[in-house]
């Protein structure tokens, strides 16, 4: 397949402030509230080292046997107003695509609007890998604005 190089960007206005929001990506207990995933996936390996140069990996096999793999370097981590990681995703051990993945929580009023840009490189899967990462990704951050809003976040379908 040929590599195709994407761009997406998705911003939402939480009703929230910058730590509150930052707060929901700065420890595993806090994500894992909106970055549900199914209750009959098996976790292989789950790391979470919220600092620069620190580690994150979620490795996981779903119910119909698909082994998924990402796994992040912190790049820069500024307290309340930005957090960006580099991240590879792997899909049954073969290498999906590699994402730089820039957060930016920008005070907006008594809320705050937070801009999610990720440029990938997709090595396997086409335009649909590229749709499915926006969507799958959309859903994520739209079950953090759920959360910020007192709604409970819907779990991985």
């Amino acid at each position: 397949m040929t590599l195709i190089n994407a761009t997406f960007t998705i911003e939402r206005v939480l009703a929230a402030t910058p730590a509150r929001v930052f707060a929901a990506y700065s420890s595993l207990e806090a994500k894992m509230a909106w970055f549900k995933a199914p209750a009959d996936i098996e976790t292989l390996n789950r790391d979470f080292d919220f600092r620069v140069g620190g580690k994150e990996r979620f490795h996981a096999r779903w119910p119909d046997g698909k082994v998924t793999d990402f796994q992040a370097t912190y790049h820069d981590i500024v307290e309340n107003e930005r957090i960006v990681l580099v991240y590879d995703m792997f899909h049954n051990d073969e290498k999906l695509s590699v994402s730089l993945q820039t957060l930016e929580f920008r005070p907006d009023g008594e809320k705050t609007r937070l801009i999610h840009t990720e440029q990938g490189s997709y090595f396997t899967g086409g335009i649909e890998a590229v749709r499915g990462r926006e969507h799958g990704t959309t859903w994520h951050v739209d079950n953090l604005v759920a959360l910020m809003e007192g709604r409970e976040a819907r779990a991985f379908a």
